[in-house]
């Protein structure tokens, strides 16, 4: 009875509580699809997986972003990513990344839709370093608050 009790107190107050999420989808050209956390804030987060390639070599990449104050077209962020193979069975850490990116916004009344640049050099496991370019367009879901 006692656990019943609590569990009501914990429904109502969960239902009582105002949240707010707002993600994004990326499409990166053919090379990846994206999720991303809110680009409204100093610190967010993106999830992208590479999965144009056969399912041992899907690469997962995810990234932590710091952007730069919005300005009227565009927002720079720059960001730590660890890309990784979920799907092997050894040397499933692939590469450290840091990406680079620009958001454009072409339509002012309508922000968001954006175009994407990004460029990441990739540290490899193995050894050496890769220049990453990636393009794309996101669409961002929820509010803008820009």
């Amino acid at each position: 009875m006692k656990n019943l009790k609590f569990l009501i107190l914990i429904v109502l107050l969960t239902l009582s509580i105002d949240s707010f999420s707002q993600i994004g989808v990326t499409s990166y050209s053919i090379y990846a699809l994206g999720i991303n956390t809110s680009q409204h804030k100093r610190i967010s987060g993106e999830i992208k997986a590479f999965a144009n390639r056969p399912i041992g070599d899907i690469l997962v990449e995810i990234d932590g972003f710091y952007n730069f104050k919005p300005r009227p077209y565009h927002r720079f962020s720059i960001g730590l990513g660890v890309n990784v193979a979920p799907f092997k069975e050894f040397d499933r850490f692939y590469a450290l990344t840091i990406p680079v990116s620009i958001e454009i916004y072409p339509l002012q009344d309508f922000k968001k839709l954006s175009l994407l640049f990004e460029l990441a050099p990739e540290v490899l496991a193995e050894d050496g370093v890769n220049l990453r370019s990636l393009w794309g367009i996101r669409y961002t879901f929820g509010t803008n608050h820009d």
